[in-house]
């Protein structure tokens, strides 16, 4: 697995110009590849380990130089570097590794903000990058990433045409309630998909009608459960109506109404709301409810680790261009650490620290 990540870094064109090269492009990717594996997520510290690690790098890379690439020669690869091929190993590496490709999976889809790209925060033509990703609770994976500058373009915007370039079908989508709209329901639909979409008062009407027919009919389904984790007690209850009931012509593929009731106490403060959401798949209630929980894995399982373990938001990089590059390298390594078997990306970093050799051999 880690050496077909290489042979992608070796077909990556060289921008730089012959003159005063001393290393090919793809050992300098690849030393930044395995330091940002190993735990080291910024220029000084990829910079370190290739010292620290100096004779077995040049061992296993062939490295036919005694010294390595030095900070600045990282720095100057990382900058000058085409994200589109980047990009392409990314989708090269999901492409054999989903075994879901094919059959049916459910996608959570959410935008991270790097807020290491912020600009021009006092006043209102601020720009940050955002980074989407559509990730597979039942695979571990990250399937797809996209980033955008928040001046160019719109979150909603970026998510359909994801969807629409995707390739996928047979998927459920898992969105927030940002993304309520006809135009992302459309979407998703006319791509061959399904979806589970939240519902809150940012779409008043649609929020109210299914307020209504949740108090008004009787469920199709129930299930019920509860939460005694994290210091809570929770109670809750899902229910599923008959989404055609309301007969809403801008959302004819809606078959289902979900409604959550939550009840209990969360430190020592009493709880008490309902959530709404709506989806184009005919389910139980049961199954909407471990599908309702799975989606918020994305920000344990992503953005977490993005924030915590690869330090992402506090890394000094201004630029969106660089950031991107950085954050769909390391969205690769979360999925390579998947793949291993490591559902803890810092438990894979230090396994990988000691073992990157025996990897390249495999």
């Amino acid at each position: 697995m880690l050496t077909s990540i290489i042979e992608g870094f070796k077909k990556v064109k060289d921008f730089r110009h012959k003159r005063g090269k001393r290393h090919e492009l793809w050992v300098v990717l690849s030393i930044i590849f395995l330091g940002l594996m190993t735990g080291n997520v910024n220029y000084q510290q990829i910079a370190k380990f290739s010292s620290y690690e100096k004779e077995k790098l040049i061992q296993w890379l062939g490295i036919p130089q005694e010294n390595l690439p030095s900070y600045s020669t990282i720095r100057r690869v990382m900058i000058g570097l085409n994200t589109l091929e980047i990009k392409a190993i990314f989708e090269d590496f999901v492409e054999k590794h989903y075994w879901l490709k094919d059959g049916e999976d459910w996608l959570a889809v959410d935008g991270k903000n790097l807020k290491n790209t912020l600009t021009d925060y006092e006043n209102n033509c601020q720009n940050i990058l955002i980074n989407i990703s559509a990730y597979s609770p039942e695979t571990q994976l990250v399937i797809k990433s996209e980033a955008f500058e928040s001046q160019e373009s719109s979150e909603n915007a970026e998510v359909r045409t994801m969807i629409e370039k995707s390739g996928l079908v047979n998927k459920v989508f898992t969105l927030d309630a940002l993304h309520c709209s006809q135009k992302t329901t459309r979407t998703i639909i006319e791509s061959k998909n399904d979806y589970l979409i939240t519902v809150k008062k940012n779409q008043i009407k649609l929020y109210n009608r299914l307020k209504e027919l949740s108090e008004k009919e009787k469920p199709l389904s129930e299930y019920q459960r509860e939460d005694g984790s994290h210091g809570r007690k929770i109670t809750r209850t899902v229910s599923v109506f008959d989404g055609q009931k309301l007969g809403i012509k801008n959302y004819p593929h809606l078959h289902r109404v979900i409604s959550v009731k939550r009840q209990g106490w969360r430190e020592r403060k009493e709880g008490n709301e309902t959530l709404y959401y709506i989806s184009s798949k005919k389910l139980p209630a049961q199954i909407f409810a471990e599908k309702i929980q799975q989606h918020w894995g994305i920000e344990n399982q992503v953005h977490w680790v993005k924030d915590v373990v690869f330090q992402e938001d506090n890394l000094r990089i201004k630029d969106c261009v660089v950031a991107e590059k950085f954050s769909l390298l390391t969205t690769l390594i979360m999925n390579l650490c998947r793949i291993c078997g490591f559902l803890s990306i810092s438990k894979g970093q230090v396994w990988l620290g000691k073992h990157w050799q025996k990897m390249l051999l495999i």
